[in-house]
């Protein structure tokens, strides 16, 4: 540490630190336009101006390095002066349309001209215009009020990781546009308008709604993803009105990605469910809750509890649940003597799962320096835990990627390994024996047929070569033929190599499902056994067939059962759950109830309800205390949703592991990788109008190489399970890569 004086008092600082940090650090106020602390100096607003005795001129506070003894003076006649200067020079072609711009009362230019601009302008040439260009549904431009300080275009390349903005001209002809025609297609883009300091960047969806000083601002949690980033919910006489970044360097920093940032426009989309609503005769009648629950109540005495039958009574949710919603659920069904509880819709084989535990920090995943991603397409899957995977990359870390098709990441790859799903375990077979070899250790059995591949012996040497590396395990692994081998050979890999694993396997809030106990206890049945037993009664939280399920065909034909009686939980209307159920309970979205977000590290977050749910829609952990109640079950004495969490705390579960076995044999056929559009997750985010229109928004296809097309007699074009064909050589021999973002596409891949 060194001493340094400012403004004449004495302060210690780092030597070669940016003087703005120890500014800021003080609480002394420099004003600044193109510094962020969280991207690159670019030093060229020159508003930070500030004077430092021994130099000529008055230097950028956020380019000048610390030194010992240095004499500062960021209010005297030279720094106010020079500041001044600054600032008029950015006012002569800045518009003076504050009140209509949409930045106004949160804008820093408008902040920072109150103290340093003048009442009269000199002037007297013509203001420069620049066009507006169209950069997607997300984001609206105005660009004559940009003031040219680059945050936009440093953001994109330094985290976004994607060259979209940049400045073209010089001088007065100096623009900031796109490089594209399609305008910006990052999933991280909306941060563009947080880092903007004027009205040039503000967003699409809300533009012209309402002034920052009108909003009330609520601290929450997104649960589109394993992360939970921190948000600000600012709402509007009960109405959800924007969504912005909460500080969080330990989960998501300042950023937070497009689908956390533009979900809630679906809180006020027309299909709502907002009523309860029985089926009487065949006909859908709206009811009282008191109506609708005495119904509901009547129909599970008749199928199961008249006749003793409580095994004949099964509970299924969406795995973006609340952890509170998940625990109350779950203890109905075993105070009523049920273990068929499941949240894993989307796996088809509950025996061959992925049960690996993720141990290593969001934070500490941007100080490896090897990583191997291994089934993901991690940049539309987890964008947060990308961005600190870049951050990575950036500091010099190496990333080798086994994949059934080449994506598009943000980062350089030390390798790109196309393998086939059926062949993603040999190949991890084959790393574990190059490693045991290296490692002078014993050959277990089941690797002495194993051949250790060119492929195989590369990954193998990058990670024993690497002092702290990760191994990550993607979203395609949930179907692998062999994800339970696979699971296991991992984390055999990562014990000889001293590797520690990240698990995003596990979308939503499973972690919170996980630890509420959610899953068929002794005896109980998963999902798709319960599907094949033709249970008697269901209580179904969130749940969208054409979405959840691994085969919405067959889970929509057994739940459709003329002798199976049905309670829906939903926000949303569904013609599915509409044709399937015997009674539908409205519930809020998860800014409109109190709950709480488990993410990958295991931390719970819980957060209050921004707005209250509209109409008679109620929270979910609300109707399902009622029930318990309407039920006469012990233990539901909660006034508040805190109670709720505090009990779960209590009563941690443990998620079922896998026994270690390895099965290497190669299952023949075409292998079929299912994923959803990032912006299909779940139902809010797939009643958002601006997401759906994104490029991102709108994935729908099925990518097969030549191969591939030429056995299954399909070319470019066609389709294949309902979704446009695209053959695309990148794309690993006998697999098609699907993403889909329609419901009625949806259905029967089996």
């Amino acid at each position: 540490m060194v001493e340094i004086e400012i403004d004449g008092n004495i302060v210690k600082a780092n030597p070669g630190e940016m003087l703005i940090a120890v500014t800021d650090r003080e609480s002394i106020s420099v004003p600044r336009f193109c510094y962020h602390k969280k991207l690159s100096i670019a030093a060229n607003c020159r508003m930070c101006l500030v004077d430092v005795e021994g130099a000529p001129k008055a230097q950028p506070a956020c380019s000048t390095p610390i030194a010992e003894g240095m004499k500062i003076h960021t209010r005297n006649e030279k720094a106010k002066a020079s500041q001044k200067a600054v600032m008029e020079f950015l006012l002569i072609n800045h518009p003076l349309d504050c009140p209509i711009c949409d930045q106004g009362g949160e804008c820093e230019l408008q902040d920072v001209a109150m103290e340093y601009g003048s009442d009269v302008s000199r002037f007297s040439e013509g203001k420069r215009i620049v066009g507006d260009s169209d950069i997607g549904a997300l984001i609206q431009t105005d660009m004559t009020r940009c003031i040219h300080c680059t945050r936009c275009i440093r953001f994109g390349t330094e985290v976004a990781g994607i060259m979209e903005m940049g400045a073209t001209g010089r001088g007065e002809d100096l623009k900031i546009e796109p490089f594209l025609t399609e305008g910006i297609q990052s999933e991280l883009s909306g941060n563009m308008i947080d880092v903007c300091p004027v009205g040039a960047l503000t967003s699409k969806p809300f533009r012209y709604e309402l002034r920052t000083w009108q909003m009330n601002a609520v601290s929450n949690v997104a649960r589109h993803d394993l992360v939970g980033s921190n948000i600000y919910t600012q709402t509007y006489k009960g109405k959800v009105k924007r969504i912005v970044a909460r500080d969080n360097e330990s989960v998501n920093e300042t950023w937070i990605s497009d689908r956390d940032r533009f979900s809630y426009e679906g809180l006020s989309h027309e299909n709502r469910l907002l009523t309860p609503q029985i089926k009487v005769a065949g006909k859908w009648q709206e009811a009282e809750w008191n109506v609708a629950l005495d119904f509901a109540i009547r129909g599970l005495a008749n199928n199961v509890f008249n006749s003793h039958q409580s095994d004949q009574l099964g509970a299924l949710a969406s795995n973006t649940a609340s952890l509170e919603e998940f625990h109350l659920l779950q203890k109905i069904l075993r105070e009523v003597g049920s273990e068929n509880i499941d949240h894993r819709l989307n796996v088809k084989d509950h025996n061959n799962t992925i049960s690996l535990e993720s141990n290593i920090k969001l934070s500490g995943l941007e100080g490896i320096d090897h990583a191997l991603i291994i089934g993901s397409n991690l940049r539309l899957e987890q964008p947060m835990i990308n961005h600190r995977l870049r951050k990575a990359t950036l500091a010099g870390a190496t990333v080798d990627v086994v994949n059934v098709m080449a994506f598009d990441f943000n980062y350089r790859l030390n390798s790109e390994n196309i393998v086939a799903p059926n062949q993603t375990a040999a190949t991890l077979a084959g790393v574990l024996k190059s490693i045991l070899q290296s490692n002078h250790k014993e050959i277990p059995d089941y690797l002495n047929e194993v051949e250790i591949s060119d492929t195989a012996a590369q990954l193998a040497d990058q990670l024993l070569q690497s002092e702290n590396s990760v191994i990550v395990l993607g979203e395609h692994l949930i179907n692998n033929p062999q994800a339970s081998s696979v699971a296991n050979l991992v984390s055999e890999i990562a014990n000889q190599t001293n590797s520690t694993t990240l698990n995003v396997t596990a979308t939503g809030n499973s972690m919170a499902a996980n630890l509420a106990g959610f899953v068929p206890g002794k005896g109980g049945l998963d999902v798709n056994a319960m599907l094949d037993a033709d249970l008697k009664a269901y209580i179904l939280l969130d749940v969208y067939p054409h979405y959840d399920f691994h085969n919405s065909i067959k889970a929509i034909d057994a739940l459709n059962s003329n002798d199976t009686f049905v309670i829906s939980l939903n926000s949303f209307k569904d013609e599915a759950v509409s044709e399937y159920s015997d009674v539908m309970l409205p519930i809020a979205s998860f800014y409109e109830t109190p709950s709480s977000h488990v993410n990958v590290e295991g931390a719970v977050q819980s957060y209050s309800a921004a707005v209250s749910a509209p109409s008679d829609a109620k929270p979910a952990w609300k109707v399902l205390k009622v029930l318990a109640d309407l039920l006469e079950l012990p233990g539901f004495h909660y006034s508040n949703c805190a109670q709720v969490t505090s009990e779960v705390s209590h009563q941690r579960q443990k998620q079922r592991v896998n026994e270690e076995s390895v099965d290497l044999t190669v299952k023949r056929g075409i292998n079929v990788i299912w994923q959803k559009s990032p912006y299909a997750i779940d139902a809010l985010l797939r009643h958002s109008a601006s997401l759906q229109d994104t490029k991102i928004g709108q994935l729908n296809n099925a990518s097969m190489n030549k191969a591939t097309a030429k056995k299954l007699e399909l070319e470019k074009g066609d389709e294949y399970l309902g979704i446009p064909v695209i053959v695309n050589d990148t794309v690993a021999n006998n697999c098609v890569f699907v993403n889909a973002n329609h419901s009625t596409q949806i259905g029967g891949h089996l």
